[in-house]
């Protein structure tokens, strides 16, 4: 079994994986910086963490004694929709991607896996495949675009098996940023009175236990490339708010079509996963309700 690493445990999926990890009995090297809140694992055996203090350069790889480990890169600045077109997009995620390969290169390690995003592709209002012409309208989609190809360049130079998953929608407890469902379930909850778009839209909704499953398939499997990683099927969005009303048996008032839609607005976001699913004979198996259910759960469970 390999040596796993994670740089980015505290990321909305980095802490989902390090738990399906754990509760294997896999032992985990992560890396982290001094400032990171990591008070959730500081004390468990099977983690060890090498902290740093600005950049992954510190890390003395000579030191670590890894045996050809698989290294997941979870980190990235500016994943809220006001970041997406700072300038430090490009300014710190394309050294921090670098020097995470580099890194992995320095230990030796067999396979190096990267999250990119569907925003690569820009709106194409279609079902998406790897093929697809990638237009990206925003710094943070072309920063993962160029990340994708750097990336795949530099494991390609240093021999590392090389994997960029392509993320679409994804939900789940513990979500470290208010997205539309989680914004919906707090909402909901507080039976407050939520102003919507008409709730049109075909979106790709992917449960994150669904991706730490993926994943774990993957820390064993060869690098599959670019790919993309989604449910590989759309759910309505109005479907998703009246699905997230009765399961929390709420009597907020939903105001349909009182937020008008963005003159870019995305009606279809669909992913083919195709590649992701015949490469590690993988697909998804948690339903839209069954995953509603677990995330609004864990919202009652903080109140």
């Amino acid at each position: 079994m390999p040596d796993i690493i994670i740089h980015g445990a505290t990321s909305f999926l980095g802490k989902h994986f390090l738990r399906k990890l754990i509760s294997h009995q896999i032992p985990v090297t992560v890396f982290a910086r001094e400032s990171s809140n990591l008070s959730a694992i500081d004390n468990n055996s099977l983690i060890r963490i090498i902290h740093y203090k600005k950049s992954l350069n510190e890390i003395n790889s000579d030191s670590l004694n890894l045996e050809s480990p698989v290294f997941f890169e979870f980190s990235w600045h500016g994943v809220f929709g006001a970041d997406r077109n700072i300038p430090e997009q490009i300014s710190v995620n394309i050294p921090l991607i670098i020097s995470s390969i580099t890194l992995a290169h320095q230990l030796n390690s067999k396979h190096w896996i990267g999250i990119g995003s569907q925003a690569e592709y820009g709106n194409l209002d279609k079902r998406i495949n790897e093929t697809d012409e990638c237009n990206p309208t925003t710094l943070y989609g072309k920063s993962k675009l160029w990340c994708s190809q750097i990336s795949s360049e530099l494991c390609k130079s240093y021999g590392m098996e090389h994997s960029w998953l392509r993320l679409f929608s994804v939900y789940g407890p513990d979500d470290n940023h208010e997205w539309l469902i989680q914004y919906l379930i707090k909402e909901m909850l507080s039976y407050k009175d939520i102003n919507v778009t008409k709730g049109e839209q075909l979106w790709d909704y992917l449960f994150v236990e669904d991706i730490s499953e993926m994943l774990f398939k993957l820390k064993d499997a060869k690098g599959v490339g670019v790919a993309n990683l989604g449910s590989g099927k759309v759910v309505k969005v109005r479907y998703i708010i009246e699905k997230i009303k009765e399961l929390t048996e709420s009597n907020s008032i939903i105001n349909f079509g009182a937020v008008p839609y963005r003159d870019d607005q995305v009606i279809l976001m669909e992913a083919d996963i195709t590649r992701l699913s015949n490469h590690l004979n993988w697909k998804p198996e948690t339903s839209m309700e069954e995953g509603l259910k677990k995330t609004i759960e864990s919202f009652k469970v903080k109140v």
